[in-house]
């Protein structure tokens, strides 16, 4: 309690088992603070579990918890999902390359297979760093394949 707060403070007296007495006073002498600063914080996470308070930040991350809880198997769903339209994305990319390279001459069809190699291994360095920047590995990517040429 700050002090502040301590004008407007209310006193009240009550009893409870020596236990509690006790439990009170160890954890007081644990946290070098006083039994009375305990025994308010007790009963005020104790109003705040019974739901008879409820603060704005409490009340949030209550809430913030349970969607992440519901959501957790959809996100699962969703990105298992997304990893099988990519590998399907891919064979589809890496087949019009192959079909693209049957009506072009042998130095052609080496040429293109190189870039498709090339967006192959960038493909494969973007899975492997996830917080890189997108943008960048393919502008990277784009000057790579630039420079081979």
């Amino acid at each position: 309690m700050n002090k502040e707060d301590r004008h407007q403070a209310i006193y009240i007296p009550f009893r409870c088992s020596k236990d509690t007495g006790d439990t009170i006073a160890r954890l007081a002498r644990e946290s070098h603070r006083p039994k009375s600063e305990i025994a308010r914080e007790l009963v005020d996470e104790g109003l705040k579990a019974t739901g008879a308070v409820v603060e704005d930040d409490y009340l949030y991350e209550l809430v913030k918890r349970a969607v992440k809880e519901i959501m957790k198997p959809q996100m699962k769903r969703l990105a298992a999902i997304w990893a099988k339209a990519t590998q399907i994305s891919s064979a589809a990319f890496f087949m019009s390359i192959f079909a693209a390279t049957r009506s072009c001459s042998p130095s052609e069809q080496q040429e293109i297979e190189e870039a498709a190699g090339t967006a192959r291994e960038l493909g494969i360095q973007y899975l492997k760093l996830k917080d890189q920047d997108l943008d960048a590995l393919i502008k990277k990517g784009a000057k790579q394949i630039a420079e081979d040429e």
